[in-house]
């Protein structure tokens, strides 16, 4: 383990690595008064990619950190990438922490399923790695076919990777190749020439450019639009947990920078 202690500010919270449906305030204040009163917390877990640190585990113990006006917080840092603290954080709380809910439960599994590590592995083992149990990962996958990555390859259970795409077929001939399950086909557009494309399916732009970036912030705010729009909590109810934060000015001032870049995307989308 590699304990260090990181600006909390260099910190990001905002990579999808937040396993759980909400933060637990109660538990924020009461961590918030133990560390001012020299309670020693566990290390958190943070990913390191080069760049930025990515938070995996730890949201609550950071929250209330920076309640606690620390600069720094102690981390078992990690080298990987974003993807790599999306998938730790899937499996964060299995076994101490805050105990979880079924919400927390059902959004690690909906972003398993829909994670890239995930796409190659068996409802069982995308099972053990969240902590369900497997009926809960096939009710969810069969839900979710839209948002999962197409993969022709699955690991099985004795651990070899096995080509589905072959399963059924009474034939051998191959199929066209496919573009990567982390492009995103342009809507209505079923069958792109090759000139508008890039030699792996991305859509470039019109200097040849491939604008791989803006189609990954695509398929991000997706995914981010849906489990907002699929919050079980009650926006009221979110609002009085706002109030009642020491952070109100901040996420409120967030909220509305959301709204306002949220609006320019319509805006643009829908213009004529």
């Amino acid at each position: 383990m590699n304990l260090v202690n990181i600006p909390i500010n260099d910190i990001h919270r905002d990579g999808g690595t937040q396993p759980r449906a909400a933060l637990d305030w109660d538990a924020v204040h009461d961590y918030t008064d133990a560390m001012s009163t020299g309670a020693k917390f566990p290390a958190v877990t943070v990913f390191y990619d080069g760049e930025r640190y990515w938070l995996a585990d730890g949201f609550h113990r950071v929250q209330a950190a920076y309640a606690a006006e620390f600069e720094t917080i102690e981390c078992d840092l990690r080298q990987g990438t974003l993807e790599d603290a999306q998938w730790f954080s899937f499996s964060a709380n299995r076994t101490n922490g805050l105990r979880r809910t079924n919400d927390d439960k059902q959004r690690a599994v909906r972003a398993a399923i829909t994670h890239p590590k995930g796409a190659e592995l068996s409802n069982r083992q995308i099972a053990v790695h969240v902590g369900v149990d497997e009926g809960t990962v096939r009710n969810w996958r069969e839900k979710l076919t839209a948002e999962i990555p197409q993969s022709t390859k699955r690991k099985g259970r004795d651990g070899r990777t096995i080509n589905t795409s072959k399963i059924g077929s009474k034939t051998t001939r191959s199929a066209p190749a496919k573009a990567p399950a982390s492009a995103i086909a342009e809507p209505g557009d079923d069958n792109p020439s090759q000139t508008d494309r890039s030699v792996d399916g991305t859509p470039e732009s019109d200097d040849g450019t491939t604008a791989r970036a803006a189609w990954t912030w695509c398929k991000r705010i997706h995914l981010t639009t849906f489990e907002i729009t699929q919050c079980l909590m009650k926006p009221n109810d979110l609002a009085a947990a706002i109030r009642n934060s020491d952070s109100r000015e901040r996420l409120i001032h967030q909220l509305e920078k959301t709204r306002d870049y949220l609006s320019a995307i319509l805006a643009e989308t829908v213009a004529d």
